[in-house]
């Protein structure tokens, strides 16, 4: 009987080693849970890192043609600073106040 109880405690010891070895394995410093945890973090780092590449890559392009294209240049000029290239005229069109039909849609 006395033997049994020993096994008993034994086992009962050995078990509890190793259900903290098996929580410490998971859920320690560098555990499990911690890698899992670094691994997101860099899969993050490394999507963020890609699209800066992408916007590198197309800046880089810019500054090519701004450098060599001067029908580039002329583009940009009209779309950002409202420029007006050589003959090109601006008709502003005005709705009458009473007609609804002319008015510009409002979202």
């Amino acid at each position: 009987m006395r033997k049994t109880i020993e096994v008993f405690k034994r086992k009962y010891i050995l078990l509890a080693g190793l259900l903290l070895v098996a929580v410490v394995t998971v859920f320690g410093d560098k555990g499990i849970y911690e890698l899992l945890k670094v691994r997101q973090e860099r899969d993050g780092i490394l999507a963020y890192n890609h699209s800066l590449e992408s916007e590198n890559r197309e800046l880089e392009r810019q500054i090519r043609l701004l450098e060599t294209d001067k029908k580039y240049i002329g583009q940009i000029a009209r779309k950002e600073l409202g420029k007006l290239g050589r003959n090109e005229l601006v008709y502003k069109i005005e709705a009458p106040a009473g007609d609804k039909a002319l008015a510009p849609a409002r979202k």
